[in-house]
């Protein structure tokens, strides 16, 4: 964007100010640039009139990043002067890229918890410029809002959501969707937390849930298969239900994550209606 063009900053201005017209606004913008000409753009001084005004122009700086939410990590602490903040890594992706993110603070994480393949819309954000890649900062000040589903397409048809095989998949990290062939299903059960249905630790005390601490178990059913694509085969384990009883020899579009060797699915998408082999 030019240096000298504030037209972005006009319109949230004027959003805020109805009353008030371009030309005096101009005038405002003019009687500040004329005070500091030497170390302001116009631009600049639009912005500090924005915010003489009382509006926020933290988007100016940051506009709001959109996307679908991918992936949501466990919840940890950071140790701060003030105690100690919670806080989750997570991922949305949108039609152009896949964009990291942590943010901090209740209000967020149960938000996000809640709001898996959601649209979302991250507003004064931070960034923070890591070794190999650029993080948003999501802080307590920070604001997340769902916005309608139709905004962007289904996360099956974002591109950055999608790993081109399961070998790409394991040496990337994260989490991606895939589509695989099942060529071996076992069901089993075991104890899980009740309220994330994460299997459970077993101590000298009891159950622990690496999330949620010491929990009462829950018995449920969990599937381990072992799937394929052109690039390998591999092991992997699911504790949410498959959409069909099962999907043995069956072709899936799953969203999940390598743990070690062992893909960890997620969500199953789509199950094909006959078997493949």
């Amino acid at each position: 964007m030019a240096e000298e063009n504030y037209e972005d900053i006009w319109e949230i201005v004027s959003k805020a100010f109805p009353s008030l017209t371009r030309e005096e606004f101009d005038k405002l913008v003019d009687d500040v640039y004329q005070k500091a000409k030497s170390f302001l753009t116009r631009r600049a001084a639009a912005m500090i009139v924005a915010r003489n005004l009382g509006v926020d122009t933290s988007q100016i700086a940051y506009p709001p990043i959109i996307g679908r939410l991918l992936e949501v990590g466990p919840v940890k602490m950071s140790k701060g002067r003030e105690g100690e903040t919670p806080y989750v890594l997570f991922s949305i992706v949108n039609t152009e890229e896949r964009i990291p993110c942590v943010a901090f603070g209740d209000h967020h994480i149960r938000l996000l918890k809640e709001s898996d393949d959601k649209v979302l819309r991250l507003r004064k954000y931070l960034k923070v410029k890591l070794r190999k890649y650029t993080l948003v900062k999501v802080t307590e000040n920070s604001i997340i809002e769902i916005l309608d589903d139709n905004l962007l397409p289904p996360i099956t048809e974002l591109k950055p959501a999608w790993a081109e095989s399961l070998k790409e998949m394991k040496q990337q990290g994260g989490t991606y969707l895939v589509k695989v062939l099942v060529i071996d299903e076992t069901i089993l059960d075991r104890e899980v937390c009740p309220i994330c249905g994460r299997p459970l630790e077993f101590r000298e005390e009891g159950y622990y849930c690496p999330e949620h601490g010491q929990v009462e178990p829950e018995r449920k059913k969990y599937w381990r298969f072992i799937i394929s694509d052109s690039s390998g085969t591999f092991p992997a384990i699911s504790f949410v239900d498959p959409p069909v009883p099962s999907v043995l020899d069956r072709l899936v579009v799953l969203k999940g994550y390598f743990k070690g060797d062992e893909l960890q699915i997620k969500k199953f998408y789509w199950v094909s209606e006959e078997e493949i082999v």
